[in-house]
C-alpha cells in the first residue's frame, strides 16, 4: 500500500486515475491554499507525513516550499519530478517553449476551483488581483480532464475577475501518471 500525499489541486487528476497507476494507493489531500504560508504548508505537511510514517509515501508536490526535499528525506518519501503542478501536466518542455512567448498564469480544474479561495487567503481583491496579475500576458486552462467546456463559466469569472484573457490547452494525464509511478519505482514499487 502506498500513500500519495496530494495537493488538493492535482484532485480532480487524482480521482480521474483512480485504479489505473498499477499499485494500491491511499490518498490524503492537503488544501492548495497552504502556499500562501511556508510554515502553514510545512506544519500541514509534516502531519500528512507523520500519520503516513508506516506507509511508503509519495508526495504529490512540486517543489512548493524551500525545504520540501528535506522535509520529505526526513520521512523516506518521494516527490513528483516536477517544479509545481503546471509541468506536472504540459512537461517542463512544454512550459519553457510556452514561457518563450511571455509570463502566463497557469489553471487546471483543481486551480480554477479554488482560486477564489487562494485569492481571499492573500487578501486580494479584484482590484488587488488586478494588480498583482497585470504582469501576465493571459492565463492558459491546462484541460487535463478533457472536459473544458464544463469549466467555461468558471473561466469567464476568472477573466472578469482578473481581466486575463484565457486559452485552453490539452494537458496530459499520462505525463502526469507517469510521475506517480516513476516516485512509487523510486520508493521500491
Amino acid at each position: 500500500m502506498y500513500a500519495l500525499i496530494a495537493c488538493g489541486v492535482f484532485r480532480p487528476e487524482i480521482e480521474h486515475l483512480a485504479g489505473t497507476l498499477g499499485f494500491p494507493t491511499e490518498v490524503h489531500y492537503l488544501d492548495p491554499g497552504l502556499h500562501v504560508s511556508f510554515d502553514a504548508l510545512e506544519s500541514k505537511l509534516r502531519d500528512a507525513l507523520e500519520a503516513c510514517r508506516a506507509k511508503r509515501t509519495i508526495v504529490a508536490f512540486g517543489a512548493c516550499h524551500p525545504r520540501m526535499e528535506e522535509m520529505l528525506a526526513e520521512y523516506g518519501a518521494a516527490l513528483l519530478d516536477c517544479q509545481n503542478c503546471v509541468d506536472a501536466f504540459i512537461t517542463r518542455e512544454e512550459v519553457e517553449r510556452r514561457a518563450a512567448r511571455g509570463l502566463y498564469f497557469y489553471l487546471s480544474p483543481g486551480w480554477i476551483e479554488v482560486w477564489p479561495d487562494i485569492f481571499r487567503q492573500l487578501g486580494w481583491g479584484q482590484d488587488e488581483a488586478r494588480l498583482e496579475m497585470g504582469c501576465f500576458k493571459g492565463a492558459v486552462f491546462i484541460d487535463t480532464l478533457g472536459n473544458a467546456a464544463k469549466y467555461e463559466d468558471d473561466l469567464l469569472n476568472f477573466l472578469d475577475f482578473t481581466l486575463l484573457t484565457y486559452e485552453v490547452v490539452p494537458g496530459n494525464l499520462e505525463h502526469f501518471s507517469s510521475l506517480i509511478r516513476q516516485a512509487a519505482r523510486s520508493l521500491g514499487g
